[in-house]
């Protein structure tokens, strides 16, 4: 009976290996160079000297992460959002921030086979996938705490892959070249700010 039981057991691992999908999730299966890196386009609210400079390629002071969604051509980066349904192991860049990729793999990063270990959150199959990086300096250990704190932060273009099951080799992701930048503010950030300054005036013509 026990050897049964293991038996079982055992069918139903494989069963559930060979079920799940796999990519591998890096912007390095081409040659190493400057046209996949991911690159700091502006730092006009940059708080932190890590960040780099204008030009500049990202490296381990930086963070990235792989988000799947149901495959669908979403019209934004919001309907994407909302859709998501996994996300990768967050993964720092090679590398020092203003480094060269062909020197020191700035710009650059490997997180390997994704989801790693194999779990359930990607069943093989097609989806839609999308890069996130951003500043992490050991204090934004997500996308959100880093936009949220006005530090860089970027997206990757979208694009459509296949996951696949075991034993069919799991694809390289087609990452392109990208940038971070400080998060542009809400317009309800410029409207309240211009409600305050508004407010201002009338208060010191008021006193006047």
């Amino acid at each position: 009976m026990k050897k049964a039981l293991a038996t079982i057991t055992l069918a139903l691992a494989s069963l559930t290996m060979f079920g799940q999908g796999r990519v591998q999730f890096n912007n390095v299966s081409g040659a190493a160079d400057a046209t996949v890196a991911v690159t700091v386009t502006g730092n006009a609210a940059a708080a932190h000297a890590g960040e780099g400079a204008a030009g500049s390629f990202v490296g381990a002071d930086y963070s990235v992460q792989l988000l799947w969604a149901p495959q669908a051509a979403y019209a934004d980066e919001a309907s994407f959002l909302a859709a998501v349904i996994g996300s990768s192991a967050v993964t720092p860049f090679f590398g020092a921030t203003g480094g060269g990729p062909t020197a020191d793999g700035a710009g650059l990063f490997d997180a390997g086979s994704v989801p790693s270990p194999v779990g359930t959150t990607m069943p093989a199959g097609t989806y839609t996938m999308q890069a996130q990086a951003w500043y992490n300096g050991g204090q934004y250990g997500t996308y959100t705490l880093a936009k949220t704190a006005g530090v860089n932060t970027g997206f990757g273009s979208m694009f459509n892959l296949a996951a696949t099951a075991f034993p069919t080799a799991a694809p390289n992701t087609p990452i392109t070249a990208f940038s971070v930048a400080s998060p542009v503010p809400e317009p309800t950030v410029f409207a309240l700010a211009g409600l305050g300054a508004a407010a201002l005036m009338f208060a010191r013509r008021r006193n006047k």
